[in-house]
Formats: structure tokens, sequence, C-alpha cells
């Protein structure tokens, strides 16, 4: 089987693009963790859904043909681009769901 990507960039793209989108989520004061309970919480914070994001848009970009040594500089930058992203954007896209109260 014959990979026509080299795996090291591959790989280190996605820890820059995961890296830079934690520091930035921080730097614009994210919350580190949703909150508590987590599985009900639809808090966006650093680690979920901010650096989940940051793979994906990576992979995406990637699928696009963008791939190679300078794939490191687009992972740093799609990661900023996702935080940015998860910050002012995401909840006006996907709002939070009608909270009903069981009684």
């Amino acid at each position: 089987m014959i990979i026509h990507v080299n795996v090291v960039y591959t790989m280190m793209s996605y820890i820059l693009a995961i890296i830079s989108a934690i520091i930035v989520g921080l730097i614009l004061r994210m919350p580190l963790l949703p909150e508590r309970p987590m599985r009900q919480s639809w808090t966006i914070s650093v680690i979920f859904p901010t650096a989940v994001l940051a793979v994906g848009f990576t992979a995406m970009v990637f699928g696009l043909g963008y791939e190679g040594t300078n794939g490191m500089i687009i992972g740093v930058i799609v990661g900023v681009l996702t935080a940015l992203f998860s910050k002012f954007f995401l909840e006006k896209i996907v709002p939070r769901p009608k909270v009903e109260e069981s009684n």
C-alpha cells in the first residue's frame, strides 16, 4: 500500500491545531471544561468543542489538498480561526436547546 502523505507532518499539523486552538481559547477567556454535569452541558469550552472542531477543520483543509511541510502553518492558522469561531459564532449557528422543567 502506498501512502502519499508524510504522516509525521500531518500528525504535527493536527497537534499544532489543537494546541493553538487551546491557547487562543484561553486568551479569549473561554472556560477550560464545560459545566457539570458535562453530559448535559451546552457550555462552549476550550476542550470541547473547540479542540475537536480544530482537528475536524484541519482534516477538511487537508482533504481539499493542502498538505506537506506548510501543513504545520495551516494547522496553526486553522486552530486560531477555530477558537475565534467557537467563541463568537458557534452559539449563533447551533443555539442551545430550550430547557424543559420536569415536575
